[in-house]
């Protein structure tokens, strides 16, 4: 209940700012672009936040809609022709879905004692094609290293700027074939680094890959019906061969727990939002989508728990930013499991391309 109120008194204040947009342009409200929405908006509401209720344009239209005969620019039909389609909802926490990992059996197939520790890579948002190329480079000369035997990605591995709903950066063509050819010549690095002891990896579906779903869900449904039938599937999963590389996807907004252990692309994105997170799910739990490295720790009857963030490994001055100081820092997560499910956690902070671990420099700048 307290989450459908603050959602609707969101609304409200988006519908305010939209009015205000269309008195200082002198348009009418379901007029209102994303650019002339911002400039009255900017600082007073979370980018985030509209994205959680569908987007700017399909906000408008739902608060806003057009009068028949006087349809906004972004719709294709006219109102009176236009079929009753089923509008995209994200994902929401409404309960916990959690998808478990046996640790003992994860030891045994990765040929391990029950005395030794299993290695585990953790990559945060990278937001190929605007990775940072040495950052990406100094954590896949540490994967070739360290020999992980699990690897997980927290999200938003791609920035799919081509199926956003928001409005371009820049004159740039939108395709979104450039952008998965990028993003797979990455991954099968990043394979190869991992190694052949690599045996258990994961993809958790990030906000920006939910992009591509919330574009064939709002744009254009019922269009694509019966691609399955041709055997297409244009799921990320699949355009990027998720399947081939040996991985499994965890949807998003779900859980992955590996031990004591949990991972998320992440959900809250208050100022202490470390705090938050660990007040919902009180449990330990990794996540990203922040870009910076925040944690908090708390106690319960169940113990002492922490909810990390991860930093990210995407390029800082991103260009929506706008040129905006942020605190968003260069990092990823080392886990070492004890068969019992404990763990021992790492979280190295990369400067300038280069960190180091165990007394070893790890410089992503040099071949």
């Amino acid at each position: 209940m307290k989450r459908a109120n603050i959602d609707k008194s969101l609304l409200k204040n988006i519908a305010k700012f939209i009015k205000d947009a269309g008195k200082k342009y002198d348009v009418a409200p379901y007029e209102v672009s994303s650019a002339q929405f911002w400039t009255v908006a900017e600082g007073k509401v979370d980018e985030w936040q509209i994205r959680k209720l569908g987007g700017f344009t399909g906000i408008r239209g739902l608060e806003f809609p057009a009068p028949v005969g006087r349809e906004s620019r972004d719709q294709i039909l006219p109102r009176s022709t236009t079929p009753k389609m089923p509008k995209y909802r994200a994902p929401r926490l409404e309960n916990f879905t959690v998808h478990d990992t046996n640790l003992k059996e994860l030891f045994r197939l990765a040929k391990l004692k029950e005395t030794d520790t299993l290695r585990v890579l953790v990559q945060p948002d990278t937001h190929v094609p605007e990775h940072d190329v040495t950052a990406v480079n100094a954590f896949m000369k540490f994967a070739e290293w360290y020999k992980p035997h699990g690897y997980v990605n927290l999200g938003d591995f791609m920035e799919m700027d081509s199926v956003s709903h928001w409005e371009p950066k820049d004159f740039r063509p939108r395709r979104l074939v450039p952008e998965i050819e990028v993003a797979k010549k990455l991954l099968k690095d990043l394979d190869k680094a991992l190694g052949p002891q690599c045996v258990y990896k994961r993809f958790l579906i990030g906000n920006h890959e939910d992009w591509l779903d919330q574009l064939l869900i709002a744009k254009v449904p019922n269009i694509l019906d019966g691609l399955d039938k041709l055997g297409v599937d244009l799921t990320i999963q699949s355009l990027l061969g998720l399947k081939d590389l040996g991985y499994r996807v965890v949807p998003l907004n779900e859980i992955l727990r590996l031990g004591e252990l949990h991972f998320i692309h992440g959900y809250y994105t208050n100022k202490h939002h470390a705090s938050k997170h660990l007040e919902i799910f009180g449990v330990n739990l990794m996540y990203g989508h922040l870009h910076d490295v925040q944690s908090f720790s708390g106690v319960s009857v169940k113990g002492v728990h922490e909810a990390i963030s991860i930093g990210c490994l995407r390029l800082l001055n991103a260009p929506f930013m706008k040129g905006r100081p942020n605190n968003w820092s260069h990092a990823f997560g080392i886990i070492e499991y004890r068969i019992d499910g404990s763990y021992t956690r790492y979280v190295p902070i990369i400067t300038e391309g280069k960190f180091s671990f165990h007394g070893k420099v790890f410089d992503g700048k040099s071949n």
